[in-house]
């Protein structure tokens, strides 16, 4: 497995390239244009959307981040006090909701996926025993729902294109007034032009009355971008 991994422990580019044709597949699932893969090769197993790469996982220690931009959200996460509610919206294949349930077990979690397929390779393949306060849901109707909490993250990209409404204000506002006194956001933006990146930041400040904190991943099209109600 080294051999797929840098120094730091994130996958390699040379595996994120070819995952679509490494290992074995023991999953897939094709209806119209729209296909899910999960595939593992020795301790690895990972999950594809259309041969796109969204989550790998180490199968013995699912709890261990192995993309770099989930790598630097953890070293943000570490600096900071810890949340009793999080929300994330966009599971994949749940790297981020079995990290935070390791490192912050007293905290209150809440995933939520409107893809029933993705949510059922999550609870098969992807360490979802601890599939409590795991919901398929669209992103806005959670919102909506008149719960608080300190920590949202945002990750709802299946391929490089986001969502629409990610570029709507309405979606921004719901957003805000989920979040509790001094909560934060957290994006997993991924971008390939700066012109969306300048209109998801042209967002946040309109939103929130401030400029968020943006970070380019090197060697990647991921940002994580950071604001604080």
């Amino acid at each position: 497995m080294e051999h797929f991994l840098e120094p730091s422990g994130a996958v390699k580019h040379s595996f994120i390239e070819d995952c679509h044709r490494l290992g074995q597949l023991i999953y897939w699932h094709k209806q119209g244009n729209y296909s899910i893969q999960v595939r593992q090769l020795n301790q690895l197993r990972w999950l594809l959307i259309n041969e796109t790469l969204q989550s790998v996982i180490e199968k013995r220690r699912p709890a261990r981040l192995l993309f770099p931009h989930l790598q630097y959200l953890a070293k943000l996460w570490q600096d900071l006090e810890g949340p009793k509610n999080i929300l994330e919206l966009g599971l994949g294949g749940g790297a981020i909701r079995n990290y935070l349930q390791h490192t912050y077990p007293d905290s209150q979690l809440t995933s939520v996926d409107k893809n029933p397929d993705i949510i059922h390779c999550y609870k098969r393949y992807f360490g979802g025993d601890h599939a409590s306060n795991l919901h398929c849901f669209d992103a806005q109707q959670v919102l909506e729902q008149n719960n608080e909490y300190n920590w949202i993250i945002l990750d709802l990209f299946s391929e490089v294109d986001a969502p629409l409404f990610l570029y709507k204000h309405l979606f921004y506002t719901k957003l805000r007034a989920a979040m509790a006194k001094d909560g934060l956001l957290f994006i997993n933006f991924l971008s390939n032009h700066p012109s969306q990146l300048k209109q998801l930041e042209h967002l946040l400040i309109t939103e929130f009355g401030k400029r968020p904190s943006i970070v380019k991943i090197p060697d990647y099209v991921n940002h994580i971008v950071m604001i604080k109600k």
